[in-house]
């Protein structure tokens, strides 16, 4: 195993448990190293930690193991999922849709597993972890002692066919669409499609907070819906009416399947593939205004033209939607945007009332949910963040 020295603010990071390495982590920043390979990180003749090579935009690779005697061979993987496994089988309800690995929350970045029913879904975010995947699925398998029906793959770096984005590698195919619970609402999933499942788990406390809120009678504004299944949570919950905003078609119908999984007539709801500014143009001419207001913005999206990022243009589009909140309403804010601190992020959220008569109270702040481990020293691991905010209270 290749020895590589790194330099001193590197070793204090790694001691701390910070996992990512950079290039700069290196003393000899020119160094070469190979895509997928297993490193000795060195601080002179002192080891450090192992590492893998795991080349993604500005990142090189992610820190394993603190310990030399544990390298990082299939029965060291085993370990690590084994205890993700069990760490999940205190804190979760096992029937429901979850994260049983959450990349270096858990001790190793550049991929992820979910667990839908019987099935598990890898998503790989860097072609170096993705290149040791034959040990890593060979761990993974006997840490859950083959209990399941089939595992899937989803690759999130590019790859040129696109018949591989996604992938049964073992086991048997899944129904389409599986059908999963969460409480007492129904999503469908898709496993074989390319990139994501068409559920975020990570959105699941808002899912959870509209369970429990009195929304009988009430409106509810589901702003950038694909994926976040907040209307069906909302609509179960008793909401009198939903309207779902989405920029593409293919959201839009997606919200409709997850309605009528449960039995709600999707006719009866408001499901629109718009820009979600265009739309707030539209509430602003006619006078519009719901009950509860959820934005979950996207971190960065391009529409024609127009881009979103969340660092720059947050306020503005909060200022936007502020008089479609009724008098004494709720606004629900989220974003997963991992570079944007949660100081940062109400800070956002303050600048959309300047020059308005609207006035809040923070009622919850969510974080991520207990299945997505972060690591303290790792801050970016702990990315999303919600406010419920009560207005004009």
């Amino acid at each position: 195993m290749q020895r590589v020295q790194i330099t001193g603010n590197s070793q204090r990071k790694v001691k701390d448990g910070y996992p990512l390495l950079v290039q700069d982590d290196l003393k000899d920043p020119s160094m070469k190293l190979t895509d997928g390979s297993f490193v000795a990180l060195m601080a002179s003749s002192q080891f450090m930690g192992y590492a893998l090579i795991a080349k993604h935009r500005r990142q090189l690779g992610w820190v394993l193991s603190l310990d030399e005697t544990q390298t990082p061979t299939t029965d060291y993987f085993r370990k690590l999922f084994k205890q993700a496994l069990v760490r999940r089988e205190t804190t979760m309800n096992p029937s429901m849709p979850q994260r049983v690995f959450n990349a270096a929350g858990d001790g190793l970045g550049g991929v992820t597993i979910d667990r839908y029913d019987d099935y598990y879904v890898f998503t790989w975010y860097a072609e170096g972890v993705y290149q040791q995947r034959e040990m890593i699925y060979a761990a993974f398998e006997t840490a859950t002692d083959h209990q399941f029906k089939g595992i899937y793959a989803k690759l999130r770096f590019n790859v040129e066919e696109a018949n591989l984005k996604s992938q049964l590698v073992t086991g048997t195919e899944a129904p389409e669409p599986l059908l999963v619970t969460e409480g007492d609402v129904t999503y469908p999933v898709h496993l074989q499609d390319d990139l994501t499942t068409g559920l975020l788990l990570d959105m699941r406390p808002i899912r959870q907070w509209l369970a429990s809120a009195e929304l009988q009678g009430k409106t509810v504004l589901n702003l950038f819906s694909q994926e976040n299944g907040i209307t069906a949570a909302a609509a179960v919950a008793g909401a009198a009416k939903t309207i779902s905003i989405e920029t593409n078609k293919k959201g839009a119908a997606a919200t409709a399947d997850q309605l009528a999984m449960n039995n709600i007539d999707p006719d009866k709801h408001e499901i629109r593939a718009i820009e979600v500014t265009n739309y707030l143009d539209y509430t602003a001419k006619h006078h519009l205004s719901y009950d509860v207001v959820v934005v979950t913005a996207p971190t960065f999206a391009r529409v024609k033209k127009q881009k979103f990022q969340v660092a720059t243009d947050l306020t503005d589009l909060l200022a936007q939607a502020l008089p479609t909140v009724r008098r004494e309403g709720q606004l629900v804010v989220a974003t997963t945007a991992n570079n944007f601190s949660l100081k940062k992020f109400h800070e956002a959220v303050d600048d959309a009332f300047i020059g308005s008569d609207r006035t809040y109270t923070v009622t919850e702040t969510f974080r991520l949910p207990t299945d997505f481990v972060t690591r303290k020293a790792y801050v970016a691991s702990n990315y999303l963040k919600v406010l419920v905010l009560a207005l004009d209270k």
